[in-house]
Order: C-alpha cells, then structure tokens, then sequence
C-alpha cells in the first residue's frame, strides 16, 4: 500500500528540499504520495515545481501533490510533518528586537523568554487545528512536529485531539553521532557504547549516562578535557553532559549577559560564554538564496535538476523524520530521540510534560524507553519550565491576555530584568506587534479588557 505523506509548511525553501532529497534517497518510500501544504501559494507553487523537476530527473516513482488546503492535504495521510512560522522572519526578528529594548537578550528567543511565548501564541491555534482535521480525515496518523517551540507544540496538539503526536529537534544530531561523543571524550569513536542515555526537556536535555565499551564512564572523560566552560559547569553542577548548548544557555537567565553595548539591536551581539545572539540577516540571506535557487530551477527554460544540485543546507544533517517513518516502516526497531508525554519515563517530571529522550521505534508506534530520575536539582529546575510550556499553551489556545500575562510571568528571563508594570508593558507591545497573527486575541473584542 502506498505511504502517503503531508508536509505542512511545504512552500518553505529551508525545510522542504532536505525533505524531498531523503525522500528521493529511500527506497522505502520509493513509490510513496507526497502532499505539500502551505498558506503561500507561491512558495508552494516554487517548491512543487521543483519537487516535479527532481522526480524527472531522478526517475522516481514519488508523487508529489499540492494544496493551501490544510484539511484536504491530511485526508488518508500516514504521516504528517509539521514546520511552520507564522509571521515568518518579521515575526522572528520582534521577539528578538522588542525584548532587547526592555534589556532582555536571548540567544535565539524561539523557545522560551518572550521570544518563545510569542511563537507559541502565534503557532499553537494552527497547529491544534492541524491536530483536529488529521484526527477526523486521517485518525491513524501521526503527525512529528519540527515547529518551535517543540514540546509546547506538542503540548498544544495532544490537548486537543487524540491522535498520536511527537515532537523532534535537529539538536538530536548531536548525542546520536558517535563521532562527535568519541571526540569530546577524547577516544575512537568504536569505544563509544552508542546510544548514550538522554532525557530533559527539549533545548534542555543533556545526556545522563554515556560508556564506554568497556564500560567506564564517559562524561568524566569530557569534563577532563573539555574547554568549554558552560559544559564544565554542567558536568560539575548536574553531572551530565549538555547538547544543543547554544538552547541550554537560554534556561538560564544567569547566563544571558551582554559582553558588547547594546547598540539599538538585540541581534549579532556578544554575549558571554561564546554566544552571539541571533541575526535575522543571516537567516533572511539563507532564506533568499535557496528561494532564488529553487526559483531559477523551475524556471521554463531552466534544464534539469539533480538531488546532486541541492545545496547542503543546516537542516540536512539534523532531520531525521524520514528515518523514523522507514523504521516504523519496516519494524526495524530502532532508537531515535522524540519528544514525548512522560507517562514516567523522567520519575522527576510531570506525568504530562513533553520530554526529550530515547524512544524504540517500530511498527508498534514510537516507545520512548524508561530513564529514572533526573538529578533533583535539573528535575525542579526544568519543572519550572514545564509548567510555563503549560501556560503559554493555555494562552494560546485561550487568546486570553490574562493567560499570557501569567506566562510571562512565570518566564525566568522576564523574572529576572522586569517589574510588574514593566511586564505588562512588554506584553502589550508584543501582542500589539503581532496583532495580525493573533486573531484569537483580538476577534471580536478589546484586547486590553480580554482574559
């Protein structure tokens, strides 16, 4: 039987073309149907023409379909991808911009801090719609959501429909390479005893256990030799060994200090332990070059088009979707990292979190393994968090100014710089500057007065 898979937000030029090279490469998937959804027909036009122009030339059997309906391109699906960005980079560069006049600087912003609240604002309604329409068109399906932040997300879909719902994360790269754990910890990468044991929450998980094949401890290899001084710090303070650094930083406010002048923009600008916050310049510049690729490839006159001419982008090495499916395919068992509910898997954590952590992958469905529990002192830290994904998805859903009022007030950034008065006036500025994305807040009623 044919597989049949929906990609939402498939007119993006980052996301989909990693996505149709995989596709393309699996002979799994050799035969399977294709559905690309997105609100902008033109970039979605842009990405089925080149979809079409590499199934030509490749000689595959994939089809590949488009729609801006996002309940038609769910109808029988098996899988749904799910990668969105409501309001887009503009959208990005406010939750950067907006907190940095208030002194709140973050290294990405896109998961927690004001950042992370407003894109949960702005893309939980979608994606809890997506959650409905698949669990009435295509109820055996499971959607894997790319869309930031992740276990809010996660949080958001699963709280309205039953259909099951995981997140993933490109930093998963790191813990599941061999090579790279074998040189943080200074050996050949055939003494690793591969997977190691993750568990966290998404942007702040950590690996917690790592061996060797003889079975020596490996973390305390890298605390040996490692130069960086945030995962010495982590190593000491926790006992595990951080990934995804450049997200861990951002859980603690700590650590979230200027090492340059603000200047008028949050964005390019030192921070300490090696950080630079984000620069919507180098994302617009990445954004617009592959869609000038992808435009001049699908050109009428353009010739042919390879797998071998897609550019390698940053989200090639980190996507690991297309393994996932082929091994829920193929029962292969497999281990992967997924964010999922708890249910007990952290003894720590709350039963509801969304948590990072291995998961046996089969025709079965997505298991994630048993770890214990976390040390205390990361396990109540990262409860604090657990409960702000909660709010910000109560926020969402709501549109309730109260609600996400109480989320920023809970967030340990804002904590940390803002007083009462100068919270709300954050809010209000954020909410005012994604008004048009917001149409929960704002339908029909006085956002000043809503909640």
């Amino acid at each position: 039987m044919t597989t049949r898979i929906t990609i939402i937000g498939g007119g993006s030029s980052t996301f989909v073309p990693p996505l149709l090279r995989r596709l393309l490469g699996s002979s799994r998937l050799a035969d399977a149907t294709i559905t690309l959804m997105d609100i902008d027909e033109a970039k979605l036009e842009v990405m089925n023409d080149l979809a079409q122009k590499l199934i030509a030339s490749e000689r595959s059997q994939l089809t590949v379909r488009h729609t801006t309906d996002q309940k038609d391109s769910l109808v029988d699906a098996d899988f749904v991808i799910t990668a969105i960005s409501v309001g887009g980079m503009d959208a990005w560069e406010s939750d950067i911009e907006i907190p940095g006049r208030y002194g709140i600087f973050m290294h990405v912003g896109d998961s927690i801090g004001p950042g992370g609240i407003m894109r949960a604002l702005r893309n939980a309604p979608v994606l809890a719609a997506v959650a409905r329409n698949a669990a009435e068109v295509a109820p055996k399906a499971f959607i894997f959501n790319y869309t930031n932040p992740a276990p809010t997300e996660a949080f958001a879909m699963r709280s309205v429909s039953p259909i099951s719902t995981f997140a993933l994360c490109s930093c998963a790269v790191e813990p599941t390479t061999r090579e790279l754990l074998a040189e943080q910890a200074g050996v050949a990468p055939d003494q690793i005893a591969m997977p190691p044991v993750v568990a966290g929450i998404n942007h702040c998980a950590a690996i917690v256990e790592m061996r060797l094949v003889d079975g020596r401890d490996a973390i305390s290899l890298v605390r040996a030799r490692t130069q960086n001084e945030l995962v010495r710090w982590v190593i000491d303070t926790y006992g595990v060994l951080p990934y995804c650094l450049g997200h861990w930083v951002e859980h603690f406010p700590q650590m979230q200090r200027l090492e340059q002048e603000y200047a008028g923009t949050a964005q390019g600008i030192r921070m300490r332990y090696d950080v630079v916050s984000h620069d919507m310049t180098y994302e617009r510049a990445r954004g617009r070059r592959l869609e000038e690729l992808a435009s001049s490839w699908t050109a009428p006159d353009a010739g042919p088009v390879t797998v071998e001419d897609l550019p390698p982008g940053d989200e090639d090495s980190g996507i690991e979707v297309i393994d996932i499916i082929e091994a829920m395919l193929d029962n292969r068992s497999e281990l992967h990292i997924v964010n999922a509910p708890n249910n007990g898997v952290i003894s720590n954590l709350p039963n509801n979190a969304i948590v990072e952590v291995n998961a046996l992958v089969n025709a079965y469905g997505v298991h994630p393994i048993h770890v214990g529990a976390l040390p205390e002192a990361l396990a109540a830290h990262l409860r604090h968090y657990v409960a702000l994904q909660q709010q910000m998805v109560r926020a969402a859903l709501s549109g309730s100014r109260t609600d996400a009022l109480h989320a920023f007030l809970l967030d340990p950034s804002i904590q940390a710089k803002l007083d009462l008065d100068q919270t709300q006036a954050l809010l209000d500025e954020m909410l005012e500057a994604n008004k048009e994305f917001l149409p929960l807040f704002y339908q029909d009623r006085d956002i000043a007065g809503s909640g």
